[in-house]
This record gives structure tokens, C-alpha cells and sequence, in this order.
């Protein structure tokens, strides 16, 4: 009846007339559970008076006052072969690791025919807890030695289709050594019951806990929130993709593959094990499963980088079950918690300003993780403020105002920006991250009538003129670092025999030949790599001539791939992407390996150039600086650069990738 009652719930939505009814079934349906079993012989300590001189049997009075046997069936002469059958499941029930887990949580149900189709092609006899545990009710087991195998079966089936290794395959080692130190425990089962007349008595039924398949202790009510809490978190898609980002969170990593997971993460826990206590009543109330919950996430945050996607889904899922937790518990409270508000309006600030992204889908924060981690103050490495430090502050409930946690923000936006040129992608990007938290600030405040701060007197108009002044002070420091980086690179060239007071040493040329292929000023090219097994370099000529010793030398500004520059691991790139440096070379053309093309993303994807394979044609969309280790997108492409072969429209625009 309970699974029926439990089905009902589960497939009908919890404003439902049907959902509503299964609700109070269920309720009236326990209450007679606990007026009919015997609860005394239930997950309690009452082994302690498990003696050979069994207990008599207990009664109750119906309403029309005759009494009923309570233990009853093979079990009515001997009540110390059930009383050892409910300790044994105790024993295990109660088991908790180092760790704090309860390892026997993962063993209450067999796995879901729909998630896992293949346990059921592997395991021939599958068997579960509950199973187990309906038997002993039903009292299918006729001895000891019947339930100790089922016990075993469990965990042989387990063992036989999780890896070796594993958590779980590890927790089926641990509970079977607990069951049998526990038969050891207890001793031989005496089979000799003495029979002792008394008088019947009658008892006045006692509420008391009831552990069944899915029944909880607490209210319906707080039950129905509880589930419907769980149902929004596992069912939460992202808008974009409709990506469901709970099902990573199903399962904990492998020890194998990743064992510091469980040096660094002191309680591991994952969506099945918070559902597993959910379903036999673990939780009292909201609270407890919220808790659980944000543990998950905040596990995830703190092993996974900041830039990773499961750090970024960890984030939105804590964002959503915090507004969810509040909007359950609205009606509960008389006095609105302001407490919880607040800090539920902060985390929606930071997640939407964490996940904020451009049109291709960038996250604007992942430039942010090319900062470096520390500051030097007084000759000492402090942790600088960042996002993560922020979030972690966010965590522990350290912010209790907006303008405190502005203030932090704020500073960390400044930060990047003092250690950025002003064309460096994280420069761009920290003005986008703060304009936007301005934006949503302002939104989600409902521009102070929601909530009145101090912080909402900071206004895009404040940032714009923070900005222009900082950029304004740091063009004075760049200009004169380009010059002399100019002013180095001629000097380099000077020194490989190419210039000599501003005119070439030798003859210069616009176009010179080499193994019957004519290279001009503003080719590109591929030149031999610096070390053997590497790729050739792109170059695009700047510069020809042919020095003092009659070799033919060229001049170069060099184009890096992907794997040359320095880059968080979840930037993206299109495909044949390269990217203009500020790097430059000299080398003899005898150096050059072939001509190759680097187009323009506006020509890229419509046209390509005539007499060139495909393999031999780049794209380039931003130019990146070696030094600052920053990326800035190119606004105007030279047309200079498309002066040496002739472009024709593709048969199909091709897509990015």
C-alpha cells in the first residue's frame, strides 16, 4: 500500500486533488500501522531482554473490547529469533563511518531499472534492505541462518557489479564484517523456549517512530515540501541548453581514478544517498535537507577549479535551492526572515555575475582565473581577493549587507583591472562583470524598493569615470613600454645584420625567391620550429632583404596557436584559430617551409582564398600579448593582410566550432 500511496505522489504534482488524497491515505494508513504491530519488536534496544524465558505475548483492545494477539504466526513461540533478526538490521542501520556516512543507505533499494538497465542483466537474484527487512515483518525467515544469507546475497551483488575499489564495493566489505562481529556478539540462538503462563495484559498503544520502506517521521506536510524540494533540484535544466545539471551529482568519484577526491573532501555525499535518506525519514524537516545539499555543492566547489563547468552548475544548483527553500517555507513563517532573504539575494547577485556570458558563450568570469592567486604586501604572499574567495565568504554567511559584499566585489573587479593592460581581454572583462552586477543589482532591489542599501549610490555613471581615470593613468605607463619593445625589436633585427640606421644592410626587396616560390611583404608563412618534433611557426612577413654575406634574410611578426599561449583550460577556441602576437623574428628564408593563410573571422567563414588547401588556412579573431598573457580582439583587420591572394565565396558558409 505504501509504494501505491508513494507512486501517487510521485507521478501526481503536489497541489493535486490525487496527491492530496494519497497524503491522507497514507496518514490514516500509519496511524493503524502503529496500532497493529508490535513496536517493541522494532529497530529498539529490546535484545537486552532477549533471555531464554521468552516475554508473553502482548494484546490490545479493539472497540469492542476482545484482544488481539500482536506476534503471531511462526514467530508467536519464538520472539528471541525475531528480536535477533531486528537487531542484526540495527546494527547495520546504525553503522556510521569515520566519515560520518551510513553506508547501509546505498543498500536500501535495488538500482532503478531505467538509470542502470544493465545491473538487472548481470545480477541474477537482486535484493535489497527493504526486501530484507519485509520478510523479517512478514516472518518469511525461519531461522538465522536464512536472513544471513540474504545479507550475503546483497553484498555479493554489489561486490559483482561495482568496480573493486570502489566506495560502494568498500562499503559491502565493511557491513558484512559489522554483521558478522555482531552474530558473533550475540552468540548461539537458543532454541529451547520456555513456555511461561501469565495473565493476558492489556496495553495502551504508545506512539512511536516507525521505520518502514519510505514512511517518514515527519508531517505530511513538511514531507510534501521536502519532496518537492528534491524534485526541484534533480529536475532543474539550464535555460540555454536545457541541460540537467544535478545528474553529475548523482554519483561520488571513483577512489581509483580520482583518490585525493577523499583526502581533500572529509564528508562525501551525492544526490542518491540525500534521496535514500529522504525516503526512510531521515530528515526532521526542510533545514536538515537544505543543509545536506549545500554540503554537496559546496564539496564540488571546493575540489573542482573555479573555471570548471561542474563548479559553475554546483553554483546555479545552490542558488536555486536556497530561492526554493525560501519559497517553501514562505508560508510557514509569520516573520519574514530577513536573514535568509538577504542572504538569498546575494547568492542570485554573485551566481548571475559568476555565470554572466558573452553571445558565443564565454563566461566573462573565466578570464578572472588568469590572475594570479597571491599579492605581495610587505614582502609577504597574501591570498588576494577573488571571485572564489568571495564565494566561500558567501558560504559562510560573512556578508549580512549588500554593500559589504559589493565592497569585495568591487575590489576584485578594481584588482584585475590594476594588474591588466587596458586591451587585455581581463580589463574588458572586469568593466562587463561590475556593469552587469550594477545592472542586476539594481533589478533584483527593484532600484530600492525592495531593499534600500548605501550600496545602490554606486551607479554605472560612478564605474564609467572609475574606469576612464584608471585607464587614462595606465596608457601613460603602456605607451612607453611599447616604444621601447619597438624600439628592442628593431635593435634585435639590427643585430641579425637586417638594418643599419633605418636602412636595410644589403639590398632590400619587396618580393624575393626561394626553392622556386616567390615570397612577398605581407605573406604568411610557416618557418622551421625552434626544436625538432614541433609544429612550424607562423609567420607574416613584414620585412625582406638580402644582407652583407648575400644571404636572403626575411622579417616576421609571429602567430601563435592555441597550445602557445597561456589560457585558462575552459577558454574556447574556433577551429584553425591563430592569434597576432607581439612577438617578432629574423631568419634566413631558406628557413621557410611554405606559404600558408590567415584571414579575417569576417572572411573566414564565407570565403576562402584560391590555390590554397584547406589545411593551410588559419583564422584569427584577437591579438595576444606574451607579456600581460592577455588576450584583446582585433577591431579593424589590416587589409594590408589580404593583399596576397584572392578570395572567393564558399560553396557553404561554414558554422564555428
Amino acid at each position: 500500500m505504501n509504494i501505491m500511496f508513494e507512486n501517487a505522489k510521485k507521478y501526481n504534482r503536489a497541489d493535486s486533488r490525487l496527491y492530496k488524497d494519497a497524503v491522507k491515505l497514507q496518514k490514516l494508513m500509519q496511524s493503524k500501522v502503529q496500532e497493529l504491530l508490535e513496536l517493541d519488536h522494532q529497530y529498539s534496544d529490546s535484545e537486552d531482554d532477549s533471555g531464554d524465558e521468552p516475554a508473553p505475548p502482548k494484546t490490545v483492545v479493539t472497540s469492542k473490547g476482545s484482544t488481539r494477539c500482536l506476534t503471531r504466526g511462526k514467530y508467536l513461540d519464538n520472539i528471541p529469533l525475531k528480536r535477533r533478526l531486528y537487531s542484526l538490521c540495527k546494527c547495520l542501520i546504525d553503522y556510521v563511518c569515520e566519515d560520518g556516512r551510513q553506508p547501509m543507505l546505498m543498500f536500501m533499494e535495488k538500482p532503478s531499472k531505467k538509470l542502470y538497465p544493465d545491473y538487472y542483466k548481470v545480477i541474477d537474484q537482486p535484493i535489497d534492505m527493504l526486501t530484507i527487512e519485509a520478510n523479517i515483518k512478514a516472518e518469511k525467515y525461519q531461522s538465522e541462518e536464512e536472513v544471513l544469507n540474504d545479507f550475503k546475497l546483497m553484498f555479493s551483488n554489489c561486490k559483482q557489479y561495482n568496480e573493486e575499489g570502489s566506495m560502494i564495493y568498500e562499503d559491502a566489505i565493511k557491513l558484512q564484517k559489522v554483521l558478522m562481529d555482531r552474530v558473533k556478539e550475540l552468540g548461539p540462538l537458543t532454541n529451547d523456549i520456555i513456555m511461561k503462563k501469565t495473565t493476558p495484559r492489556t496495553l495502551t498503544p504508545k506512539p512511536r517512530k516507525v521505520i518502514t520502506s519510505s514512511i517518514t517521521t515527519c508531517s505530511n506536510s513538511h514531507y510534501a515540501k521536502m519532496r518537492t524540494f528534491f524534485n526541484t533540484i534533480k529536475d532543474y535544466r539550464e535555460p540555454k541548453t536545457n541541460r540537467q545539471l544535478s545528474l553529475i551529482f548523482n554519483r561520488l568519484p571513483s577512489k581509483i581514478e580520482y583518490p585525493d577526491y577523499y583526502e581533500v573532501i572529509k564528508k562525501p555525499i551525492n544526490m542518491e544517498q540525500i534521496a535514500q535518506k529522504l525516503k526512510i525519514g531521515l530528515y526532521d524537516n526542510l533545514d536538515e535537507l537544505y543543509t545536506d545539499f549545500v554540503l554537496m555543492f559546496d564539496n564540488a566547489c571546493k575540489y573542482n577549479e573555479p573555471d570548471s563547468q561542474i563548479y559553475k552548475d554546483a553554483l546555479m544548483l545552490q542558488r536555486v535551492s536556497l530561492q526554493t527553500k525560501l519559497q517553501l517555507k514562505a508560508n510557514e513563517d509569520a516573520v519574514p526572515d530577513v536573514t535568509a532573504a538577504v542572504q538569498e539575494l546575494l547568492t542570485s547577485l554573485f551566481t548571475a555575475v559568476y555565470n554572466h556570458q558573452d553571445e558565443e558563450g564565454r563566461c566573462f568570469s573565466d578570464s578572472m582565473q588568469e590572475l594570479p592567486e597571491h599579492d605581495d604586501v610587505d614582502g609577504k604572499k597574501v591570498r588576494a581577493l577573488s571571485l572564489d574567495l568571495i564565494k566561500r565568504r558567501l558560504d559562510g554567511n560573512q556578508y549580512r549587507r549588500l554593500d559589504q559584499f559589493q565592497e569585495d566585489l568591487f575590489s576584485c573587479m578594481e584588482r584585475a583591472r590594476k594588474l591588466s593592460r587596458t586591451d587585455s581581454q581581463v580589463f574588458e572583462d572586469s568593466v562587463e562583470l561590475q556593469s552587469y552586477f550594477i545592472r542586476q543589482r539594481d533589478e533584483l532591489c527593484l532600484n530600492g524598493d525592495l531593499l534600500h542599501s548605501p550600496a545602490l549610490n554606486y551607479t554605472l555613471l560612478d564605474l564609467s569615470t572609475a574606469v576612464d581615470a584608471m585607464r587614462q593613468q595606465k596608457l601613460l605607463q603602456e605607451l612607453p613600454e611599447e616604444e621601447d619593445q619597438t624600439r628592442s625589436s628593431e635593435d634585435n633585427t639590427s643585430r641579425d645584420g637586417s638594418t643599419h640606421g633605418g636602412l636595410a644592410v644589403g639590398v632590400a626587396d619587396n618580393a624575393l625567391s626561394y626553392n622556386q616560390q616567390v615570397y612577398r611583404i605581407g605573406d604568411f608563412v610557416y618557418a622551421e620550429p625552434k626544436e625538432r618534433g614541433m609544429e612550424p611557426i607562423l609567420l607574416n612577413i613584414q620585412r625582406l632583404w638580402t644582407n652583407q654575406e648575400g644571404q636572403q634574410m626575411l622579417y616576421g611578426n609571429q602567430y601563435y596557436r592555441p597550445r602557445e599561449t597561456y589560457h585558462v583550460t575552459t577558454r574556447k577556441f574556433l577551429e584553425k584559430e591563430v592569434f597576432k602576437t607581439d612577438q617578432h623574428v629574423a631568419i634566413p628564408l631558406n628557413q621557410v617551409l611554405g606559404r600558408c593563410c590567415v584571414l579575417s573571422v569576417k572572411d573566414y567563414f564565407r570565403s576562402r582564398p584560391e590555390n590554397f588547401d584547406e589545411k593551410d588556412v588559419y583564422v584569427c579573431e584577437s591579438r595576444y600579448s606574451s607579456k600581460a598573457r592577455a588576450f584583446k580582439k582585433i577591431k579593424n583587420w589590416p587589409q594590408s593582410l589580404n593583399n596576397g591572394y584572392k578570395l572567393v565565396p564558399r560553396d557553404e558558409t561554414l558554422e564555428p566550432k
